[in-house]
C-alpha cells in the first residue's frame, strides 16, 4: 500500500508539500523570535513578518520541488501564492469562535484545514496543475 502511494503523483506532491510547509514554518517562526525576543519589535508585526518570509520562503522550493513548475515566473503567480495562505489563515481563524481557543479539535483544524486548502490552491489555482 505505501508503494502504491508513493508512485501516485498528487502523494508525492504532498509530502513534498509537507516537508516544504516544514521548512515555511521554520522560516517563519524563526523571523518572529528573532524579532520579538532580540529586536523587541511590536507582536503583530512581528507575526506578520514571520507570515510573510515563512510564505515566500516555501514558494520557489514548492514551484520547483514540489509542483515541478517549468515555466517562466510571473508577478501574477506569487500573488496567488500569497492570496491562497492569506485565506487559509483567515479559514483556520474562525474555527477558534465556533470551538473555543483551547480545544483539540481547534488545534486539529487551525493546522487540517490550512494543510488542506493550501495544497489544493497552490496546485490547482497557483501552478495549475
Amino acid at each position: 500500500m505505501i508503494a502504491k502511494l508513493l508512485k501516485n503523483k498528487t502523494s508525492v506532491e504532498f509530502y513534498k508539500f509537507i516537508a516544504v510547509g516544514i521548512w515555511s514554518t521554520i522560516i517563519g517562526s524563526g523571523v518572529s523570535h528573532i524579532l520579538l525576543e532580540f529586536l523587541n519589535v511590536n507582536y503583530f508585526i512581528a507575526s506578520a513578518a514571520g507570515f510573510i518570509s515563512g510564505v515566500y520562503a516555501g514558494y520557489d522550493f514548492n514551484r520547483k520541488w514540489t509542483f515541478k513548475v517549468k515555466q517562466e515566473k510571473k508577478y501574477t503567480e506569487i500573488i496567488k501564492y500569497y492570496a491562497v495562505h492569506i485565506v487559509s489563515l483567515i479559514l483556520s481563524l474562525l474555527v477558534i469562535p465556533v470551538f473555543g481557543i483551547e480545544t483539540p479539535i481547534t488545534v486539529v483544524l487551525m493546522v487540517g484545514i490550512p494543510i488542506c486548502t493550501n495544497f489544493v490552491g497552490i496546485k490547482k489555482f497557483v501552478f495549475k496543475r
